[in-house]
Parts: C-alpha cells; structure tokens; sequence
C-alpha cells in the first residue's frame, strides 16, 4: 500500500520536477514526441501535466512557462500560469510584460491578452492604470494586448460579466490610432460590448464619428444592427435559412 502511494505522489509531482531545468526539459520532451501536433493534441497534454504539477509552488510554474516560452511554445507556457492557482494569483504587470516579451505576431498577441492579461485584469491583479499604461505603449502589440483584454470583460464563456467603463475608457485611448492591428482590435472590443451595452456603444459611434477608423464604424453598426461583424455573412445566413425552408417545404 505505501508503494502504491508513492506511485501515485511521483505521478502528481515527481521530486526530480522541482529541479531547475527538469520539469521543462521533460514537458518540451512529450510536447515533441505528439503524434499530431494541432492544439487539441497539445492541449489534452498540457491539461494532464496541469493536473500532475497543481499542487506545486507557483515558482515551479513560472519556470516551466518561461522554459517552454525560450523554445517557441508560447501560449502552452501561458496555459500552465493560468491553470495553476497560486502561479495565475502571482501575475503582477511587470511579470506579465517579462511573460510576453516574445510576443510578435496577431496570434502571440490576442493568445497573450485572452490567456493571461485579460483574466489578470478582469481579477483585479493588474489594474485599470496597467491596462492604459499598454494603450500608450510605442509597441503596437501591447496596445493591441489593452484592448484585446477588454474582450474578457465582456465574454460570457470567459466568466466576462460586460464592463462598459472599462471597456470604453481603453478604446478612447485609441480611436485615433491607425495602425491596422489596433484598429481591427478597436472593432473587437467594442463588438464584444454590444450584446451587454449596445445603448452605450452606439452612442459612443455618435459622439467619435469623426475619429473611429471606417472599419470600425462598420463592423460595429453591422453587429448592433444584425448580431454580426460582417453584413455579408448576415446576407448568407438569410440565404441559406431561406435555401433550407424552400428545401424542407419541397
């Protein structure tokens, strides 16, 4: 009975994973041994070693993430933090700036802000002064990141219960910012506030006509008009709901 025990204590942390360096070279081991290497497949992995590690120290945590981040594994470093307690109640701001230093890309960036700074802010770990302090970054991917996180507050799926003071004040900090990664994310922050405050957004599309980009003007009375961010698709759902009736009726 003791051995059985200590099988299941090594299955849940072996002692050696607490080592500097251990614990990262064997997650990166069965990360490139995957048969498939698509998300679901990564995910179900990352998913079982959360579950071996979830009573570890927090640092252990951050060391795995930030092994697994220096090898191009990026958001599963970021999964790790937010699915262990103590490591997720750890973020602090400049934490997470030293987390996404890598981060280069559209999918670095909106993986960064759902996976960590969006829950970090909705929390209350990071502050509203944090977020803005992104906004005004020279770095168009943290600027992104700030209104990316907005997003969280306002997903349901994401334990987002709508914030359109929050929302709104970081998408001010940007409607005259042309950079086409900002403005496509002013869009989305904004959208994600409609099915909560769809008074609030159209009344702020009034009063910054002259400044919203018209990407964002017209994604975003597409979406308070007709639930969608494109008219278009609106126009092939009609379609295909009409093609189905004439289908069943015949």
């Amino acid at each position: 009975m003791i051995l059985g025990v200590e099988m299941v204590a090594r299955r849940v942390l072996a002692p050696e994973d607490t080592e500097p360096g251990h614990l990262v070279a064997r997650v990166l081991d069965e990360l490139r041994a995957l048969e498939k290497h698509d998300a679901a497949s990564i995910r179900a992995l990352r998913r079982r070693i959360s579950a071996e590690i979830a009573t570890a120290e927090a640092g252990v945590v951050f060391d795995l993430a930030e092994g697994l981040i220096q090898e191009g594994f990026d958001w599963e470093g970021w999964e790790f933090i937010n699915s262990h307690g103590a490591a997720f109640a750890g973020l602090t701001r400049a934490r997470l700036e030293k987390l996404g230093e890598c981060i280069g890309t559209w999918a670095q960036a909106d993986a960064f802000a759902t996976i960590l700074a969006g829950p970090a802010w909705r929390e209350g770990l990071i502050s509203n002064a944090d977020v803005d302090n992104w906004a005004r970054s020279p770095d168009h991917w943290w600027r992104r990141i700030a209104l990316v996180s907005t997003t969280i507050l306002n997903t349901r799926s994401r334990w987002g219960t709508g914030d359109t003071q929050r929302t709104l004040a970081v998408v001010g900090l940007l409607i005259n910012d042309r950079d086409e990664t900002v403005i496509k994310a002013v869009s989305w922050a904004l959208r994600s506030l409609v099915p909560w405050d769809p008074r609030a957004v159209r009344t702020f599309l009034e009063a910054h006509e002259g400044e919203l980009a018209a990407r964002v003007k017209r994604e975003v009375r597409t979406k308070l008009e007709t639930g969608l961010k494109s008219r278009r698709r609106s126009v092939h759902s009609e379609a295909s709901v009409h093609s189905n009736s004439e289908t069943a009726a015949s």
